[in-house]
This record gives structure tokens, C-alpha cells and sequence, in this order.
């Protein structure tokens, strides 16, 4: 009974810590993780196209946390996806709690703002393929990603996956895959722990994604 109410005690403590964000500590500090010098170079911003999901490792005790909790080959912290404006320029949308942002949950910022709150060499930017290999639409899942904006769900502090109306960052693209492609990429995770299901590794599982950008090389 000791062990099962300890385990209990740590998924508790885990979920506590997600709650502040995805990825950040508190709002005060945010300004101190700004990284400008960072960016994508322009050979890079070519290869990306509207609907690519973007992942980076942020700043702050609450990453750390989740970085050494998950344990995952490549460390990250937070996700969206990438989506092309009317000036033909590069966006993110992406869920954040109230915690650290003005406002809770789905918003969108621009993809430069989005990568300056990225430790150096952290960024990974992936493309979702079909089952059979083809090219999936991206801009359905760009156009999906811009409904749920448009209905400003809120940010998911319950962490439930059964519930449809906020999500948290992972969730939003999670849920998006399912909507438009009918695929669950958690599927084979899903009679496994909390913390196998809050992973980012199926984001750039190579059966599923082919890899953009890899940072992590560098």
C-alpha cells in the first residue's frame, strides 16, 4: 500500500508541475528566457511548409522537471504547429496556460517569438506523412489547428485526453491528427503511464513524421 501511494504521490506532483505550462516557470520570469540570437536560418524557414509541427526544448525549473521526468532521447518541452499567414510569413499555434501567458490556452504567435523562448540547438520541425508514405495535407492540419484558435479553447489543466473542449500543448496536435486522419499516435501508449502518454517522441516518430528541421544534430 506504501508503494501504490507513493507512485500516486508522484503522478500527483507531476501533473502539479504541468499545470503552470507545458514548459515555462512562472510569467515574471518569462522576459529572462528571450533568446532572439536564436533562429532559424533562411535555407531552413524554405524547407517549411504550412501545417509542420514544431517542437522545442524551453527554459526554466518546470523544463527541466519535465525533461528529466519523460527521459526521452531528445529533450523538448513544448510543441505546436507551424501555420502560414496572409503575408505569406510563418505563425505558430500552439496551447499555453494562464500561468505564463496573458492569455489561457490556444493562441498564436509569430514563428520568431515562438523559437526566441528556445534554448540553443533545441528545435525540431517535422511533417506528418500518410500511413502509405504520401504526403499528407498539410494545410488541413493548419486550417484545424486555426478552428480550434478561432474557438479559443482553453488550456487543459486536467490533463484528461477524454475531453474534447481544452487541450494542452501535445494534446491540440494529438487531437488534431485524429480529427482530420482519423490516427491516434498515442495509440500504442495508451495503456501505458501518465507519463507515456505526455511524450513527445511519437511527434517525430519516423513512421509517421519525416524530420524538417533537426537542431539536435548540431
Amino acid at each position: 500500500m506504501k508503494k501504490k501511494y507513493f507512485l500516486l504521490l508522484i503522478i500527483s506532483l507531476f501533473v502539479l508541475i504541468l499545470l503552470f505550462s507545458c514548459e515555462h516557470a512562472h510569467k515574471p520570469r518569462e522576459q529572462e528566457y528571450l533568446n532572439m540570437g536564436y533562429q532559424l536560418s533562411s535555407e531552413e524557414v524554405e524547407k517549411i511548409q504550412d501545417g509542420d509541427i514544431i517542437m522545442r526544448q524551453g527554459y526554466g525549473i518546470v523544463s527541466s522537471i519535465i525533461l528529466e521526468t519523460l527521459k526521452e532521447d531528445i529533450p523538448l518541452s513544448h510543441i505546436g504547429i507551424i501555420v502560414e499567414n496572409s503575408e505569406g510569413e510563418y505563425d505558430v499555434i500552439h496551447s499555453v496556460s494562464r500561468m505564463i501567458s496573458d492569455y489561457d490556452g490556444i493562441q498564436i504567435d509569430n514563428l520568431k517569438k515562438f523559437i526566441s523562448h528556445s534554448r540553443n540547438n533545441s528545435v525540431l520541425i517535422t511533417r506528418y506523412k500518410n500511413d502509405d508514405g504520401s504526403k499528407a495535407s498539410g494545410r488541413e492540419i493548419s486550417n484545424r489547428a486555426k478552428y480550434y484558435l478561432d474557438k479559443k479553447v482553453p488550456f487543459d489543466h486536467s490533463f484528461d485526453f477524454q475531453d474534447t473542449t481544452s487541450f494542452f500543448c501535445s494534446e491540440l496536435v494529438w487531437r488534431i491528427l485524429i480529427d482530420k486522419f482519423d490516427d491516434d499516435i498515442y495509440e500504442s501508449y495508451s495503456k501505458g503511464s501518465l507519463r507515456d502518454r505526455l511524450k513527445f517522441e511519437p511527434f517525430y516518430d519516423l513512421n509517421r513524421f519525416e524530420i524538417i528541421v533537426n537542431h539536435h544534430n548540431n
